[in-house]
């Protein structure tokens, strides 16, 4: 069978400067500073990394794909014109559930960007039209705690994750492992019906995910 594609948003030597970066910043439960990992996009501002008690709480804005077909210029006055020249030149692509149309916009845009300072490699692909998989590589000091926030930790990002990606995408499946090297710490599969439901605001990361059917690791 074919390699899978997929998009990788933080590589291996990135993840070792943040890893390091890390070593110096702030309690897991507190502010991370921004980085200086290079973007896709160089015009673009550098991410400011949210406290972690906020990861799951608040999400990327959805793209309205239908709008970005029929529209040149974006008519909010919020959009990045540049961004909605992007959404544009995919929109057709994208809403024909083409696959590799989903990558191109993933790895122009870096969805995942403001979470770098919590993890040392994003890898994403896209194995069909509805579906998206994440499989992110946790950084040792976020798990280097007591059981109970280390997996609110892994859960925490695993919402977040999914939520942007369904911000960005049109796919009704995100499923999101977490990973120690070949291990997996947790894997969770979230369906967009569902977490359309929910106020994140008031959620137990680790209660959500686990009645998402996620597993922990032992």
């Amino acid at each position: 069978m074919p390699e899978e594609k997929k998009v990788t948003l933080l590589g291996r030597r990135a993840g070792e400067l943040l890893a390091g970066l890390n070593n110096i910043v702030d309690d897991l439960w507190g502010e991370a500073p921004g980085s200086s990992a290079p973007k896709a996009r160089p015009a673009a501002s550098q991410p400011e990394f949210p406290p972690f008690t906020q990861l799951w709480k608040v999400a990327d804005e959805t793209v309205d794909w239908t709008d970005a077909l029929s529209r040149e210029r974006p008519d909010d006055g919020l959009t990045d014109p540049a961004d909605w020249a992007l959404y544009h030149r995919y929109a057709a692509q994208v809403l024909a559930g083409d696959t590799d149309a989903y990558l191109a916009v993933i790895e122009a845009m870096q969805p995942l960007g403001d979470l770098s300072a919590y993890a040392a490699s994003f890898d994403i692909a896209a194995p069909s039209p509805e579906a998206l998989t994440a499989t992110c590589q946790a950084l040792p000091r976020y798990l280097d705690k007591p059981v109970p926030e280390a997996r609110r930790y892994l859960a925490g990002m695993a919402v977040r994750i999914a939520r942007d990606l369904f911000a960005l995408l049109p796919v009704t499946r995100v499923e999101v492992a977490l990973l120690q090297g070949d291990k997996a710490l947790l894997t969770v599969t979230f369906d967009k019906a569902e977490m359309m439901k929910v106020r994140f605001a008031f959620i137990d990361p680790v209660a959500f995910a686990i009645s998402c059917g996620g597993a922990f690791a032992d």
